[in-house]
């Protein structure tokens, strides 16, 4: 069935901080992102070693990046951003410096912990920053599934609050002895993402677009035997861009 724009969109993105574009990349062009980025697995590896599970920035890897030009030029993907967010956010804008794809790691399973990602930000926790982190339409990320991506968790709404008790407790990660078999890193994952009150699985198909505020608690779980070839960045406006330029934010 392909793309239509719900009116709820913009409301549900400020209530829950996520949406999802289903089916809003055409066949074809999925095809093409997939054919230019099939070696994007070995060259992770290549650099990072047989547990990496991103390949970025992609245009500083050698990858084609046409396809990503014209997903960026999609008509139906700028209407949905700008009906979201506003029309100064755009997915690509002036370059795909930061562009990169998650991949499965290749021998055990990983995850990262449960995490919001503004509190990395080198700002003092003031007034100023709460406000600015809680902002909906300022900082935002993009995962863009070529193949069937069940890996996130997010907690929907906690991008637009401080923490509740409970949350930094499930949020402290668990530990496994070295020699962990597969099956007890497999539930031990899967446990530690299901213990944060709230959280969700954001289970995506090839051809969607996850749009969400980083600032709210999330989590990625990967498993060596489900493939994944999940392109990320951000939609940001010129505002933005500069604002990460200028913090040294540029991957």
């Amino acid at each position: 069935m392909p793309f239509t724009f719900d009116e709820q969109m913009p409301q549900q993105y400020l209530d829950d901080g996520y949406v999802i574009f289903r089916q809003i990349i055409p066949l074809s062009l999925l095809g093409d992102m997939r054919r230019v980025l099939e070696d994007a697995p070995a060259l992770a590896r290549e650099n990072g070693g047989p547990q990496a599970q991103r390949l970025q920035p992609l245009v500083k890897n050698g990858i084609e990046m046409k396809p990503f030009e014209d997903l960026a030029a999609l008509p139906e993907l700028v209407a949905a951003i700008a009906s979201v967010l506003s029309p100064e956010h755009r997915f690509g804008l002036g370059g795909f410096d930061r562009l990169g794809v998650f991949v499965e790691p290749a021998e055990k399973p990983a995850r990262t912990d449960w995490h919001r990602d503004c509190d990395g930000l080198s700002m003092k926790r003031t007034g100023k920053h709460r406000a600015l982190r809680q902002e909906p339409y300022w900082f935002n990320q993009v995962n863009i599934p070529l193949l069937e991506d069940n890996c996130t968790w997010y907690v929907p709404g906690s991008y637009a609050r401080d923490d509740t008790p409970e949350e930094p407790l499930a949020a402290a990660p668990p530990t496994f002895a070295d020699d962990a078999s597969y099956e007890e890193l497999e539930r031990g994952h899967l446990d530690y993402s299901r213990a944060m009150p709230g959280a969700i699985r954001v289970s995506m198909d090839a051809g969607d677009f996850l749009l969400y505020h980083p600032d709210g608690w999330h989590i990625g779980v990967y498993l060596p035997d489900r493939r994944r070839l999940t392109l990320h960045d951000y939609a940001p406006t010129p505002e933005l861009k500069d604002w990460y330029q200028r913090a040294g934010w540029t991957e």
